[in-house]
């Protein structure tokens, strides 16, 4: 939860923190739902991050794809700070390939020519309120390549009746958390991937871990622009 939203949260005291208290909370299950598709996207060769916070998804994207060039978006000065170091410290070669620009995605407009072929929303789209999160869906996935790939992972409420008494503690709690160090005022989990597949978007594949409170999901997006699925 480091992205922006129409709300403004300030992750900037948060961030020094944010690694520590996701580790000590969550271990790596978070890290590793962001990570959990990463191979299927290793030929990519432009992408946007939004919302990626102190970079350790980046790290890992460069690391594993020599070729891809980065957009990375986020509204935390403080954040981008800790992901500029990440980078520095992995070698100039890697520092070229990435455009650091902080911005609300609501506000941006990619700043170069040609669409991305890779989208990465890692706990960010939880930042947006029920009404806000369609429009950006749509707004992301605009700037998509045709058939792009679309890496998302987040928390969700559980379905299953005994497993959701968990999930939706858990999120309370995330929340609570946020507001109070973030000034966040969302407070109820909007239906993201509903928007994914009304932006045009398939669910391509998904993998839900720590007792369905952490989903990772990678999706495909539209064949052309404006193009909608049943």
């Amino acid at each position: 939860m480091t992205g922006p939203a129409t709300t403004r949260p300030n992750c900037d005291r948060l961030a020094p923190y944010y690694h520590f208290l996701e580790s000590a909370t969550f271990g790596r299950a978070f890290q590793n739902a962001r990570c959990a598709f990463l191979p299927e996207v290793i030929s990519a060769r432009r992408a946007l991050l939004c919302g990626d916070g102190d970079g350790r998804f980046l790290a890992r994207l460069l690391q594993t794809n020599s070729n891809v060039t980065v957009d990375f978006v986020d509204l935390s000065a403080c954040m981008i700070q800790l992901a500029q170091r990440r980078i520095a410290r992995l070698g100039p070669a890697y520092r070229q390939r990435v455009q650091f620009l902080r911005q609300d995605v609501t506000e941006f407009v990619p700043p170069s020519s040609g669409a991305y072929d890779l989208l990465a929303t890692h706990f960010f789209l939880d930042c947006f309120a029920q009404e806000e999160i369609s429009q950006v869906a749509s707004r992301l996935a605009s700037w998509a390549a045709p058939q792009a790939k679309w890496l998302v992972a987040d928390v969700r409420d559980s379905p299953n009746p005994i497993s959701h008494i968990w999930t939706s503690a858990a999120i309370r709690a995330l929340y609570a958390a946020f507001n109070a160090s973030t000034g966040l005022r969302i407070t109820k989990l909007p239906r993201y991937t509903l928007a994914l597949t009304a932006a045009g978007c398939q669910m391509q594949q998904e993998k839900i871990t720590r007792g369905g409170l952490l989903y990772s999901s990678l999706w495909q997006c539209p064949a052309q622009p404006g193009e909608t699925h049943p």
